[in-house]
């Protein structure tokens, strides 16, 4: 018979002492400071700052680490407690860093949302995606504070949806040169076209128009260009008027659209 593992250990295991569940966070946060580069700092930097200003500085510590989230496509994601039992961690993708700090900062506040939810209304909004009414509120209460425009759950209204929130509501050029591509699951809303300066309109890449030909594409953008809308709302628009449309003729096609909906 093979032999059995040896336990580690004589006698009976002593129980952990108790810790402060926040102590991985300051003791991370502590070492960023003291060896970490500039864009870690600066987001625990933010922390402090946005902390402040838009949750009363009632938000607890976070983790917060430049690492890649649950999913690869992602540019950040937030767990109210991970298998390690530490709570309020929060994943930045590290490719994020390219598009400059003020873009990581927004992926930060994005998440921060996320904490104030799961920390004073142990609600996630898991049938949202996290992106429900409850997000919303906050999102556009803060929003309101930078001069940002609103967003809605799913993008109702022809509203930008809160997934991407608040960078596709940022005012043309905020990011600089640095402007981030498309495709990540939170900030994939990068669609404003060109061209504000009066420059050339350039075609609008965003998963939305995947299909479109390129005059179509050009159409769009010059379209969001002229309304200040993203393109994504502009399609989200379009498609609610021709699914009423639809669904006035087809109770089935209403039936749909009343669960879509709902």
């Amino acid at each position: 018979m093979p032999d059995r593992p040896r336990l580690l250990y004589k006698g009976q295991p002593t129980e952990p002492k108790s810790i402060d569940p926040r102590a991985p966070a300051y003791a991370v946060r502590q070492l960023v400071q003291q060896d970490g580069r500039e864009a870690p700092r600066a987001l625990y930097e933010a922390f402090d700052a946005y902390n402040a200003a838009y949750f009363a500085g009632a938000l607890k510590q976070s983790l917060i680490l430049m690492t890649t989230p649950a999913s690869p496509r992602a540019e950040g994601d937030y767990v109210a407690q991970d298998v390690h039992g530490i709570p309020s961690r929060i994943r930045i993708a590290p490719r994020c860093e390219r598009h400059g700090l003020l873009y990581l900062q927004d992926v930060l506040l994005h998440e921060m949302v996320h904490a104030w939810q799961a920390e004073f209304l142990d609600d996630l909004e898991n049938g949202y995606k996290g992106h429900g009414p409850k997000f919303c509120r906050k999102a556009n209460e803060i929003g309101a504070k930078l001069g940002l425009g609103p967003v809605a759950p799913k993008g109702r209204g022809g509203l930008p949806r809160p997934d991407f929130w608040p960078s596709n509501v940022r005012p043309s050029g905020y990011y600089g040169a640095q402007l981030p591509a498309p495709g990540g699951r939170r900030r994939s809303a990068r669609t404003r076209a060109d061209g504000a300066d009066g420059g050339p309109i350039s075609t609008v890449s965003d998963p939305l128009l995947e299909g479109l030909g390129e005059v179509d594409r050009q159409l769009v953008a010059v379209l969001a260009k002229a309304t200040g809308r993203p393109p994504g709302a502009l399609i989200g628009a379009w498609a609610r008027e021709h699914a009423q449309a639809l669904a006035s003729a087809s109770p089935a096609i209403a039936a749909l659209v009343a669960g879509i909906e709902a």
